[in-house]
This record gives C-alpha cells, sequence and structure tokens, in this order.
C-alpha cells in the first residue's frame, strides 16, 4: 500500500471515530431529552407529540426533491460549484418549506384517524420547523461533500442542549404540556440551523433561482428521489399505521423503541458519513469495493451493539422511562435485526447513485414498502407494536439484500462481503487511530 494511500486511510479512520465522538455526546444529550419528554408526558403524550414531529419530518423529506443525492453527482461527477449548489438549496428550501407548512395543515385536516386528537397548535408547531429543517440539511449535504463533515452533529449537540434546557426548565417550573414541549423542540431546531450556517465552509444564505441548473438537478434527482421518499415512508409508515390502528399510547411505545433502536446505528452512520468524500471522488468499482468492506464492518460494529442494547434495555427501560414503558422492549428486540440490515446499507447509497440508473433504487424501495405495508396491516392488530417492529425487520432485510447483491455488481466481485482473520486486524487499526485521536491535543 502506498503512503498516499495509508494516509487518505488514516485520514478517513480518524475521521469516522471523530464524527463517532461528536455523535455520542449528541446521542447522550438526546437521551436525557427523550428521557425527559417521556416522564413528562408518558406514552399517550408522547404519541401525540410524536405524531406531528414524524409528519412534518416526512413532509421534509417530500420537499427536499432529491437535492441532497442529486448533489453527490453533480459536484463529484459534473464539477459543478459548492456555492452554485448552496443558492439552488436556499431557494428550494424556502419554496418548498412555505408549502411544506401548508401541505401539513392540509394533512392533518384529511386524517382524522391519525391527528384527530392531535391539537392544531401542536401541528402549527412542528410545521414550523419544515423550512429549517430543510435548509439546515442541504448546506449539511454539501459540507459533507467538502469534507466539512463535523460541523453539523456540532450544531445537532448545541440544538440538542438548548432543547434540554427548554424542557428542564418546564420541569422545574412545573409548566409543563404538549405544546411548550414542542416549542422547546422548535427553539433547538433553530438554534442548530443557525450553528450549521455560522462557520459554513459554503455560502448558506446566498439564494438563487438558476433555471439551467434546477432542470439537470432535476433530471437527475426526481427518479430517485421518488425512491428515498419512499424509503423514508419504508421506515416510518408503521409510526402512523400504529397511530391509526393502536392509538397513541402504541404509538408512543413504538417510538421508542425505534429511537432506542436506532442507537445502534450511532458507529455506523459515523463511517458511512466519513466515508462519502472518498466515494463521491474514486472510479465508481472502487467506490462499491469500499462500500462492501464498511457493509462488513458495519454488520460486525451493528450487531455488537445490538447485543449490548438487548442485554441492558430490559433493565435501562423501567428505570429511565418509567414502568409504563416495559412494553418498549419486546419491540426494541424485534426491530434490532433490521437495524443492522440498515447499517449495511447505507454505505451502498454512493456507488448506486453514481451507478446512474435510480430507477432501480425507486423499484427496490417501492417492493419494500409495499412488504412493509401488507405485514403491518396484518401484524399490528394482531402484536400491537412489536408487529410493526417485526414487519420492519423484514422488509429492511430484503431491502438491504437487493443493494448489497447490486453493489456486488458494480464493484465486480462480493468478496469483500466474506469475513476474514484480516478483520481482527482491521479493528485493531481502528482502535489504534481511535486512541490516537484521544491523545491528540484539542486544537
Amino acid at each position: 500500500m502506498t503512503t498516499e494511500r495509508l494516509s487518505s486511510v488514516d485520514s478517513t479512520g480518524l475521521l469516522a471515530v471523530h464524527t463517532f465522538g461528536l455523535k455520542l455526546a449528541g446521542l447522550v444529550v438526546a437521551t436525557i431529552g427523550t428521557v425527559l419528554v417521556s416522564r413528562l408526558l408518558g406514552p399517550e403524550g408522547r404519541g401525540l407529540y410524536y405524531t406531528p414531529v414524524i409528519a412534518a419530518a416526512t413532509i421534509v423529506t417530500v420537499a427536499k426533491l432529491g437535492l441532497e443525492q442529486a448533489n453527490v453527482f453533480l459536484h463529484g461527477s459534473r464539477s459543478i460549484s459548492a456555492e452554485r449548489l448552496a443558492a439552488q438549496a436556499t431557494f428550494v428550501a424556502l419554496v418548498g418549506g412555505s408549502v411544506g407548512i401548508v401541505g401539513m395543515l392540509g394533512v392533518a385536516a384529511l386524517i382524522p384517524r391519525v391527528f384527530g386528537d392531535v391539537p392544531l397548535l401542536l401541528v402549527v408547531l412542528a410545521a414550523l420547523t419544515i423550512p429549517i429543517s430543510l435548509h439546515s440539511q442541504f448546506i449539511s449535504g454539501l459540507q459533507n461533500l467538502l469534507g466539512q463533515v463535523t460541523l453539523q452533529f456540532r450544531a445537532a449537540i448545541v440544538g440538542g442542549v438548548v432543547q434540554l434546557a427548554c424542557l428542564l426548565a418546564l420541569w422545574l417550573t412545573r409548566s409543563v404540556t404538549i405544546a411548550w414541549v414542542m416549542g422547546a423542540n422548535l427553539l433547538g431546531a433553530v438554534v442548530a440551523w443557525f450553528w450549521t450556517l455560522r462557520t459554513s465552509a459554503v455560502s448558506p444564505i446566498t439564494f438563487r433561482w438558476d433555471p439551467a441548473l434546477m432542470r439537470e438537478t432535476m433530471g437527475q434527482s426526481l427518479v430517485l428521489h421518488t425512491g428515498l421518499v419512499l424509503f423514508f415512508l419504508h421506515l416510518r409508515v408503521d409510526a402512523f399505521m400504529v397511530k391509526g390502528i393502536n392509538g397513541a399510547t402504541a404509538l408512543g411505545i413504538y417510538s421508542l423503541a425505534v429511537v432506542l433502536a436506532e442507537t445502534v446505528l450511532l458507529v455506523t452512520d459515523s463511517i458511512s458519513i466519513a466515508l462519502l468524500p472518498r466515494q463521491v471522488t474514486v472510479a465508481l468499482k472502487e467506490s462499491a469495493h469500499v462500500a462492501l468492506v464498511a457493509a462488513r464492518v458495519n454488520a460486525y460494529l451493528a450487531l455488537a451493539f445490538a447485543i449490548v442494547v438487548a442485554a441492558t434495555a430490559w433493565a435501562l427501560i423501567p428505570l429511565l422511562f418509567g414502568a409504563e414503558f416495559s412494553g418498549v422492549y419486546p419491540a426494541l428486540i424485534a426491530l434490532l435485526p433490521g437495524i443492522v440490515f440498515i447499517s449495511m446499507q447505507r454505505v451502498c447509497g454512493p456507488p448506486v447513485i453514481r451507478a446512474g440508473t435510480p430507477w432501480r433504487v425507486t423499484a427496490i424501495y417501492a417492493g419494500s414498502l409495499v412488504i412493509n405495508v401488507g405485514l403491518n396491516l396484518f401484524l399490528i392488530p394482531l402484536l400491537g407494536p412489536v408487529g410493526a417492529s417485526l414487519s420492519s425487520s423484514v422488509s429492511y432485510g430484503l431491502a438491504a439484500i437487493f443493494f448489497l447483491a447490486w453493489t456486488s455488481s458494480l464493484a465486480g466481485s462480493a468478496s469483500a462481503l466474506k469475513p476474514s482473520l484480516s478483520d481482527i486486524q482491521l479493528f485493531a487499526q481502528a482502535a489504534a487511530l481511535g486512541s490516537k485521536l484521544v491523545r491528540r491535543p484539542a486544537p
């Protein structure tokens, strides 16, 4: 291996470990916030709070129009400047966010079975986060492409601390209502947005309607965007189905199981994010090979973390959240296998996007969503939140298998997925990199 290649691996490893450290700090803040929200509101109140929050997140996903993924192609393969892409992103965030707010109010009115018991004020407060989240995610995506990977996590920590301070103040002053908790969520989003912009490597507040760039972006992104919307629905449609079929209390249980299960992605997402700049600059075949190696490593890490979660959550859930959340544990256990599959699938994103056949992405996501909905319709009435978790694990696994097979085809071989004795050396190197980062003096 050349000196340049060693340097690249070392740099990527350090970035992954650094990202993991920031995500871990963010997880601590978010976990404390989750404990407070759950303790203050109880299962039913948490379900009423979570319903508009996840609805707003769904609208954000739809309103993004695939810009983040298109930017990977436009910047990595077409060499379009990040500044030009940022100006377009601000335009889409403003217009799409405004439409999203109106759409959120319309959706709440049209689906009374899900939103009928959710006060309008909660819907409005959640809707106001839509343009803020859009712009934050667009700018963070561009920062990742330029190697400014960790800023978004620092911003999330600051926003989370502000939200946490608000929740503590509500608890101390005995002023807890779902509306005030939702207001704290909005304030945290605003602070995180501001922190994302303040030291951005790209100009975050430029605004430009660029018809030529928009046509090229939409030509690249629309089919892929449809697939990514389907993927998000695959991840979250079960929450709406649990709410509609079993009610707010069941959603409060299930939503907490999802939050806890997704902590397993903490370290694996750090690897995925750190690899992104490399995956968009090397040849497609090498990008796919890197993805397969990362998928294998992510599988090891996710399994290890899932075992730790399964071994400790049975005692920690009632201790932290209260006995009324005891139903979270079986739903969590049923969801963990699916989370392991997601950890492997995520690193396949850059090479399959660069392959230039977005319809295949859409087809895989459409198929897995249909399977997920069908299983939910059968299992949620029978098993409640546990049924939703089982449906997710099965459908996540099927989608991951298809993406890994596609990535193997792009790499020319699936050999990088096979375990080997060299994996021990790989983890030893990762531990050394982590130790190196910890010992490195602060800037």
